[in-house]
């Protein structure tokens, strides 16, 4: 069936195709009567306007863009909110990797002079505002999401509540010790999650080891299960902050060493994957709202360009226990 066009409603309607454009988006220079003619023919011969064209009328193309830098876990669902929140809106994203850091000011350059996106979206959790000044100069839409921004409208996830509650739980409300399994490059950096929890160790008065891992694998939660066996005091709950990877290591190394699960050793991931839900013990972990994130990142920037000069907006989501056999 051939798509109705706008020139078939005026037709229908009797009216110019200027005529039928006005009564169809409700602005002035036509009759009340007029307008309702309209829009019935339209109604009737299921008319929808086409959204580049009304994209291009405001100025626009419908294009916007999407710069990824986080791990797979985090990029995936985020990704897949904001394409279907930007499908439902009638635009189309353009998706690219963020380079390295120091390459970042000119690849942002370069995409101002090349690419006519009406705005950007930047997922970069671990990231800082300083790249992004190109943007900021050339007064490009833009919505970060997984951290706080100076500049721009934003949305993150809060996770220290749901943290709190899980070490809580671990710990049995502060009676015996958690040890932290992390990245390397989670250890050395300031993150805010290993403070909270050398601030509820601190609580405990008890030694609570931190075992730097090189990745989130079960490769590397195996080799943490050896390590925390080493201890002199034993250890009987362990928080895998690197993933739920590490945990199902973990898990698999407990087994073998017929540790028994959360009866001997207490174990907990981060991040909520599938599988985590099928391992044995099914795994008691976080869950990440990163499929949210990318739909309210995406209706920041829809929102943004409906009013460019309304205040900054800034946005939070909670990050969510979820309790399992594992602890």
């Amino acid at each position: 069936m051939a798509r109705v066009r706008l020139r078939d409603v005026a037709s229908r309607a009797g009216v110019t195709v200027g005529a039928a454009s006005l009564a169809l988006n409700g602005k002035p220079g036509v009759s009340t009567e007029t307008r309702e003619r309209v829009r019935d023919a339209a109604r009737e011969m299921g008319y929808a306007p086409h959204q580049g064209a009304r994209s291009l009328s405001k100025g626009r193309t419908g294009l916007w863009g999407a710069l990824l830098d986080a791990d797979a876990d985090a990029w995936r669902p985020w990704l897949a909110g904001a394409m279907a929140h930007a499908t439902a809106c009638g635009a189309r994203l353009m998706v690219q990797r963020m380079p390295a850091r120091e390459r970042r000011q000119d690849t942002f350059r370069q995409i101002l002079a090349e690419a006519r996106l009406d705005g950007l979206l930047v997922l970069d959790p671990d990231g800082d505002d300083t790249p992004l000044k190109p943007l900021w100069d050339a007064k490009i839409p833009t919505v970060v999401a997984g951290r706080r921004s100076r500049w721009f409208d934003c949305v993150e996830i809060h996770d220290r509540l749901a943290l709190e509650q899980l070490l809580g739980r671990l710990s049995l409300d502060g009676k015996r010790p958690v040890a932290l399994v992390a990245t390397r490059q989670q250890a050395q950096r300031e993150d805010p999650r290993i403070q909270l929890w050398q601030d509820h160790c601190a609580e405990i008065h008890a030694e609570s080891p931190l075992i730097a891992v090189p990745d989130d694998s079960p490769d590397a939660g195996i080799w943490a299960a050896g390590q925390l066996a080493k201890t002199p005091n034993p250890i009987r709950a362990a928080l895998c902050l690197s993933g739920d990877r590490t945990a199902w290591g973990m898990l698999r190394e407990a087994r073998l060493r017929q540790i028994s699960v959360p009866g001997d050793l207490a174990i907990a991931g981060w991040g909520d994957l599938e599988a985590s839900s099928w391992v044995d013990p099914e795994l008691t972990t976080l869950h990440l709202p990163w499929e949210d994130l990318g739909t309210r990142t995406a209706w920041l920037l829809q929102n943004r360009l409906a009013a460019p000069n309304a205040a900054k907006a800034h946005r939070t989501l909670d990050a969510r226990l979820v309790s399992r056999r594992s602890a």
